[in-house]
């Protein structure tokens, strides 16, 4: 089998989770022996190509598509602004197109300016595609409640994540409280910037907030906060892959207080890295998060509830080492990226391929 992955983003240096989750997929698909070309937008780096088992690797131009379409067995869209190109794909070549849908954009944008447009983008991408890929149960129900007819032609297939480290490095003796990813209110900032001056004042510890392409009032309110606590509260921007893991290994506990979630990848990351994680019981994170894994779920937007449950998690030794020793073996049995390959090859590839032939 070949297929054809188009995304905006990927690593190294993504920008978005989608860019990671990508290339794991795409690694893990060329693992099996699935013959792997990925299609990237916007990038100026140089392009790495197949080495060994990985995937072939080629940047788009509007010049001319770099590999022919016409040896393909299906086309896996991953970034809607790679929509019209994915559209173009299956109606010329009659190629089965599969669509992951990294988020409902009707629920993540809904305050945004350019809501409408996207949205509009991504009904009609669910509408004309051959099988969509959901990340959790609750982002498929949230869409077949919208659209009854994705229910004979939905999955649901999480992201996947390498094998933790066979042994990870001690946590710091004083770690700090970490979160990770946009500066968004889907993300939860506004709960961020309302716990940490409680937290504060009760512990004498420090966060680290990395991250960024988030929208104005949530940037305002990181910026706020960190002015206000300068000794206690680190700004470094978007990290790399190591330095995150690092960050992650050494953290008190991963905050995930996201509003809106379709899956959980910081939480997921975190707990691989070993680190214990406090998320909200919304979304796609009720399912990352699980009662076995190493993390807990809070099921309110109340700062105090919240700032109650961080610090019985920071104050408590054995709590801490619990979640710790829990996390990673709970990744490796639930998230594996090689088995979330073979599901997606055998459950969905195969499936719309059948079908369109």
């Amino acid at each position: 089998m070949r297929v054809m992955i188009l995304t905006a983003d990927y690593a190294p240096g993504s920008w978005s989770g989608i860019g990671v989750a990508v290339e794991r997929q795409a690694r893990a698909l060329a693992s099996l022996g699935i013959e792997t070309h990925v299609l990237v937008a916007n990038r100026a780096i140089d392009m790495p190509g197949a080495s060994g088992t990985g995937p072939h690797v080629h940047q788009l131009s509007r010049q001319r598509c770099p590999v022919d379409p016409r040896q393909f067995d299906v086309v896996h869209l991953h970034s809607l602004a790679l929509s019209e190109l994915a559209e173009e794909l299956r109606r010329r070549f009659d190629l089965p197109l599969v669509y992951t849908a990294h988020s409902l954009l009707r629920l993540e944008l809904q305050e945004s300016a350019d809501a409408g447009l996207w949205c509009a983008v991504q009904e009609r991408i669910l509408t004309i595609s051959d099988g969509v890929v959901f990340l959790s149960r609750a982002e498929r129900l949230a869409a077949v409640a919208g659209a009854p007819e994705l229910a004979t032609r939905s999955y649901v297939i999480p992201n996947g994540v390498p094998a933790p480290p066979d042994s990870l490095p001690p946590p710091e003796e004083e770690g700090p409280i970490v979160f990770a990813g946009r500066f968004a209110r889907s993300k939860g900032v506004e709960l961020l910037g309302q716990l940490i001056p409680r937290v504060l004042a009760r512990w004498p510890g420090r966060f680290v907030l990395a991250g960024g392409h988030g929208d104005t009032a949530g940037t305002r309110i990181v910026q706020n906060i960190a002015a206000q606590f300068p000794g206690a509260c680190r700004v470094p921007g978007w990290l790399n892959r190591n330095d995150l893991d690092a960050l992650f290994a050494a953290s008190a506990v991963v905050l995930v207080p996201s509003r809106y979630e379709p899956f959980g990848l910081v939480a997921l990351e975190a707990m691989r890295a070993g680190a214990p994680v406090l998320a909200a019981g919304v979304g796609g994170l009720t399912e990352v998060v699980a009662p076995e894994s190493g993390g807990r779920l809070v099921y309110s937007r109340d700062p105090e509830v919240w700032c109650r449950a961080l610090l019985e998690i920071v104050s408590t030794p054995a709590v801490r080492e619990a979640l710790r020793r829990r996390g990673p073996q709970y990744v490796k049995a639930h998230f594996d990226s090689t088995r979330m390959a073979e599901r997606l090859v055998a459950e969905v590839y195969s499936a719309c391929a059948a079908g369109r032939a």
